[in-house]
Protein backbone atom coordinates (compact mmCIF):
# COMPACT_ATOMS: atom_id res chain seq x y z
CA UNK A 1 0.00 0.00 0.00
CA UNK A 2 1.03 3.47 -0.84
CA UNK A 3 -0.68 6.42 1.04
CA UNK A 4 -0.10 10.34 2.08
CA UNK A 5 -2.76 11.88 4.13
CA UNK A 6 -4.21 15.33 3.21
CA UNK A 7 -6.91 17.33 3.46
CA UNK A 8 -9.79 18.95 1.74
CA UNK A 9 -8.87 21.92 -0.42
CA UNK A 10 -11.60 23.35 -3.65
CA UNK A 11 -14.60 21.54 -3.32
CA UNK A 12 -16.54 21.98 -6.93
CA UNK A 13 -20.09 21.74 -8.02
CA UNK A 14 -21.26 21.34 -11.55
CA UNK A 15 -23.02 19.87 -14.30
CA UNK A 16 -22.75 18.62 -17.84
CA UNK A 17 -24.55 19.64 -20.27
CA UNK A 18 -26.12 17.47 -23.20
CA UNK A 19 -23.82 16.62 -26.00
CA UNK A 20 -20.75 17.32 -23.93
CA UNK A 21 -17.87 14.74 -23.70
CA UNK A 22 -17.52 13.72 -19.48
CA UNK A 23 -13.89 13.19 -19.85
CA UNK A 24 -12.34 15.94 -21.69
CA UNK A 25 -15.01 18.07 -19.57
CA UNK A 26 -13.61 17.00 -16.42
CA UNK A 27 -10.24 17.03 -17.42
CA UNK A 28 -10.91 20.82 -18.71
CA UNK A 29 -12.81 21.79 -15.39
CA UNK A 30 -9.57 20.44 -12.91
CA UNK A 31 -7.50 22.28 -15.23
CA UNK A 32 -9.36 25.46 -15.54
CA UNK A 33 -9.61 24.99 -11.70
CA UNK A 34 -5.43 23.73 -11.24
CA UNK A 35 -6.38 20.58 -9.88
CA UNK A 36 -3.82 18.22 -9.89
CA UNK A 37 -4.71 15.86 -6.98
CA UNK A 38 -8.36 15.06 -6.18
CA UNK A 39 -11.27 12.92 -5.88
CA UNK A 40 -15.02 13.47 -7.73
CA UNK A 41 -18.73 11.57 -7.74
CA UNK A 42 -20.94 11.68 -10.90
CA UNK A 43 -24.52 10.98 -11.72
CA UNK A 44 -27.03 11.55 -14.69
CA UNK A 45 -26.78 9.81 -17.84
CA UNK A 46 -24.29 8.93 -21.31
CA UNK A 47 -25.90 8.79 -24.62
CA UNK A 48 -23.16 6.99 -26.27
CA UNK A 49 -19.42 5.61 -25.06
CA UNK A 50 -17.16 2.80 -24.72
CA UNK A 51 -15.39 1.98 -21.53
CA UNK A 52 -13.31 -0.96 -20.58
CA UNK A 53 -15.28 -3.66 -18.88
CA UNK A 54 -12.41 -5.88 -17.38
CA UNK A 55 -9.22 -7.60 -18.86
CA UNK A 56 -9.99 -10.45 -21.29
CA UNK A 57 -7.59 -13.26 -19.32
CA UNK A 58 -6.50 -12.55 -15.55
CA UNK A 59 -2.84 -11.68 -16.38
CA UNK A 60 -0.45 -8.78 -16.24
CA UNK A 61 -0.10 -6.91 -18.36
CA UNK A 62 -4.29 -7.17 -18.88
CA UNK A 63 -5.55 -7.18 -22.48
CA UNK A 64 -8.74 -4.78 -21.81
CA UNK A 65 -12.18 -5.62 -22.89
CA UNK A 66 -13.98 -2.71 -24.73
CA UNK A 67 -17.51 -2.45 -24.77
CA UNK A 68 -19.66 0.15 -26.84
CA UNK A 69 -22.97 1.80 -25.69
CA UNK A 70 -24.92 3.47 -28.20
CA UNK A 71 -28.33 4.13 -26.12
CA UNK A 72 -28.60 6.09 -23.07
CA UNK A 73 -27.78 4.74 -19.87
CA UNK A 74 -27.96 5.88 -16.15
CA UNK A 75 -24.33 6.75 -14.58
CA UNK A 76 -23.14 6.86 -11.05
CA UNK A 77 -19.55 7.36 -11.13
CA UNK A 78 -16.21 7.84 -9.37
CA UNK A 79 -12.72 8.26 -9.99
CA UNK A 80 -9.47 10.22 -8.91
CA UNK A 81 -7.65 13.24 -10.62
CA UNK A 82 -3.69 13.05 -10.81
CA UNK A 83 -0.88 14.96 -12.78
CA UNK A 84 0.20 13.66 -15.46
CA UNK A 85 3.08 15.00 -17.81
CA UNK A 86 2.09 18.82 -15.81
CA UNK A 87 -1.60 18.30 -16.53
CA UNK A 88 -4.57 16.77 -15.07
CA UNK A 89 -5.30 12.96 -15.42
CA UNK A 90 -8.84 11.57 -14.55
CA UNK A 91 -9.62 7.91 -13.72
CA UNK A 92 -13.17 7.13 -14.04
CA UNK A 93 -15.20 3.63 -12.99
CA UNK A 94 -18.46 3.80 -13.24
CA UNK A 95 -21.79 1.59 -13.38
CA UNK A 96 -24.06 2.23 -15.68
CA UNK A 97 -27.80 0.99 -16.34
CA UNK A 98 -30.33 0.55 -19.27
CA UNK A 99 -33.35 -1.38 -18.53
CA UNK A 100 -32.04 -4.75 -17.10
CA UNK A 101 -28.71 -4.30 -18.53
CA UNK A 102 -25.59 -3.07 -16.85
CA UNK A 103 -22.10 -2.43 -17.49
CA UNK A 104 -19.36 -1.71 -14.64
CA UNK A 105 -15.70 -0.50 -15.55
CA UNK A 106 -13.23 2.17 -16.84
CA UNK A 107 -14.36 5.32 -18.97
CA UNK A 108 -11.11 6.22 -20.73
CA UNK A 109 -12.31 8.99 -23.47
CA UNK A 110 -15.68 8.43 -24.79
CA UNK A 111 -18.55 9.16 -23.30
CA UNK A 112 -21.07 11.45 -24.32
CA UNK A 113 -23.22 13.16 -22.00
CA UNK A 114 -27.61 12.51 -22.43
CA UNK A 115 -29.53 15.50 -20.57
CA UNK A 116 -27.12 15.76 -17.58
CA UNK A 117 -24.42 14.74 -15.52
CA UNK A 118 -23.79 16.16 -12.19
CA UNK A 119 -20.31 15.95 -10.34
CA UNK A 120 -18.78 16.59 -7.49
CA UNK A 121 -14.71 17.20 -7.19
CA UNK A 122 -13.11 17.09 -4.23
CA UNK A 123 -9.44 19.03 -4.32
CA UNK A 124 -7.00 17.11 -1.94
CA UNK A 125 -4.64 19.34 -0.63
CA UNK A 126 -1.34 18.58 0.82
CA UNK A 127 -1.12 15.39 -1.61
CA UNK A 128 1.06 15.54 -4.57
CA UNK A 129 -0.77 12.45 -6.88
CA UNK A 130 0.71 11.65 -10.11
CA UNK A 131 -0.05 8.63 -12.68
CA UNK A 132 3.69 6.55 -13.49
CA UNK A 133 3.94 3.76 -15.74
CA UNK A 134 4.10 0.53 -13.71
CA UNK A 135 6.04 -1.88 -15.40
CA UNK A 136 4.72 -5.42 -13.89
CA UNK A 137 1.05 -4.14 -14.21
CA UNK A 138 1.94 -2.52 -17.83
CA UNK A 139 -0.82 0.43 -16.89
CA UNK A 140 0.36 4.21 -15.57
CA UNK A 141 -0.39 3.75 -11.84
CA UNK A 142 -1.28 6.48 -8.97
CA UNK A 143 1.87 7.64 -7.06
CA UNK A 144 1.41 9.97 -4.25
CA UNK A 145 4.23 12.41 -2.33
Amino acid sequence: MHYKAGSIGKVLLARFDHGEQIVPALLDLCEKERISSGWFFLFGALAAGRMVTGPKEACLPPEPVWTDFSQPHEIVGTGSVAEKEGAPSIHLHASMGRGKEVLTGCIRKDGEVFLVVEALVLEIAGVSASRKQDAKSGLELLSVD
